[in-house]
């Protein structure tokens, strides 16, 4: 049985926040992050990113051009850095951490802009 993940904490200048990564399907994870100091973890900012896992994508990834690779798979694994950038593009774009229920479902678009999503 896998063991559950613990959740990771990232200080952005006074404010403490806990955040983890869940698989949605062979070609996404989400990225949920909430409040350290709220201490709730039921409305979660959650940023949905194009993620084409190696290990379910192996066959079609090793058959694809090497050089034009990049044109179909993101391999890019979501990193602390751009956790970082999801949360403050998040508070930009109208997430408040104080007050998450408001504006949390966001999208990394195909431009690399963080977009408000319309999941429910």
């Amino acid at each position: 049985m896998p063991t559950k993940a613990r959740p990771r904490l990232m200080t952005i200048g006074a404010a403490k926040y806990l955040w983890l990564i869940r698989p949605i399907n062979p070609n996404h994870v989400v990225l949920k992050v909430w409040s350290k100091q709220g201490g709730r973890k039921d409305f979660p900012l959650e940023v949905r990113f194009r993620f084409d896992d190696p290990w379910l994508n192996y066959g079609p990834i090793i058959t694809a051009p090497s050089e034009r690779r990049h044109e179909f798979f993101e391999l890019a694994p979501v990193t602390p850095k751009l956790v970082r950038w999801a949360i403050d593009a998040a508070i930009t774009a109208g997430w408040n951490p104080e007050q998450p229920r408001e504006h949390r479902l966001f999208e990394r678009g195909s431009n690399g802009d963080l977009v408000s999503s319309q999941r429910a």
